[in-house]
């Protein structure tokens, strides 16, 4: 299993077609889960089928409940399977436009086990977000 690492800037053709890098690609497999990101961020995820499956049995490994059944049903209305075409491009589905803000380009990055792919200026707020609020998270973090 390939973490996925780095960030990258690429531009949506006029046919809302956007260019996933190689190094990601490779990582995502011949065709991929995009789904809407279900944690309040306006942006889109990205898993391999391997990954994907790992996340989706810990979702149905949970006792059946009414929340879980209407998880389910979030989650899975908001996900796709793609797959690059010889030039390495996916087409984004309108609703996903609309839901992540999306214009002309698109930053991409690494984030382990996922991509996620956001309008530039939505990914700028969310990292002014994170720098006022410190980085707590790097106190338990060993290099």
């Amino acid at each position: 299993m390939t973490e996925m690492l780095g960030q990258y800037t690429h531009n949506l053709d006029q046919k809302n077609r956007l260019a996933i890098p190689a190094k990601l690609r490779e990582a995502l497999g011949e065709s991929f889960v995009l789904c809407m990101a279900a944690n309040g961020d306006r942006c889109l995820f990205a898993y391999s089928l391997e990954n994907w499956q790992i996340l989706m049995d810990k979702l149905n490994d949970r006792p059946a409940s009414r929340q879980l059944t209407m998880l389910q049903r979030r989650v899975h209305k908001n996900a796709e399977m793609v797959e690059p075409d010889k030039q390495g491009r996916i087409t984004i589905p309108p609703r996903f436009m609309e839901f992540a803000g999306f214009d002309s380009a698109v930053f991409l990055l690494g984030a382990g086990k996922r991509a996620e792919l956001w309008a530039p200026a939505q990914w700028q707020r969310m990292e002014e977000t994170c720098d006022s609020m410190g980085d707590p998270l790097l106190i338990d973090f060993a290099f």
